[in-house]
């Protein structure tokens, strides 16, 4: 890997450790701002949490797009599975963990924050260098992202009754 995509590796993995931390709190510190609510969470749900991954992976994705120029099916369609990848890893561990110890812990859900970024921006990386046959088609990546942005808007404001989208107690 050449010394550039290092730097980038490690600035989109640093970028989305950092916001997704903040976006932590973001709701809280707006005065509960709907607007806000849109990409931060409001509350503990793990639906909730997964934007804490998504939405800057998403960003940094925009600005990879913008300044790098990387606008390839590959490393779309890589960047999509990657950070969908991460999001189950996020939902898949907490239940897992919380199932068997019948209860949660903040040290696991931070270290399995990291491990999702971590793993997000590696198996884009894998993919996109890896998996020459991985492309989707622009539209098709846009539109999918584009479902998934408005399935968070819209499960934030009228979640389901499922387990995935209520606060554990």
């Amino acid at each position: 890997m050449k010394i550039r995509e290092r730097v980038n590796l490690a600035a989109g993995i640093l970028f989305t450790l950092i916001v997704g931390t903040l976006l932590h709190f973001t709701y809280g510190w707006s005065g509960e701002n709907p607007f806000v609510a849109l990409y931060s969470p409001v509350n503990e749900s793990v639906w909730e949490h997964l934007k804490l991954l998504f939405f800057p992976v998403l960003l940094y994705t925009f600005f990879e797009i913008i300044v790098l120029y990387k606008t390839s099916g590959q490393f779309l369609t890589s960047r999509l599975l990657a950070v969908c990848v991460g999001m189950f890893f996020i939902a898949s561990s907490f239940f897992t963990y919380t199932g068997l110890l019948g209860r949660d812990f903040l040290v696991l859900d931070i270290l399995i924050f990291i491990f999702s970024v971590l793993l997000t921006f590696f198996l884009s990386r894998y993919f996109e260098v890896r998996c020459p046959g991985l492309r989707l088609p622009l539209m098709a990546v846009y539109v999918l992202l584009l479902l998934i942005v408005i399935c968070f808007f819209s499960f934030t404001f009228a979640p389901p009754e499922l387990p995935l989208f209520t606060p554990p107690t």
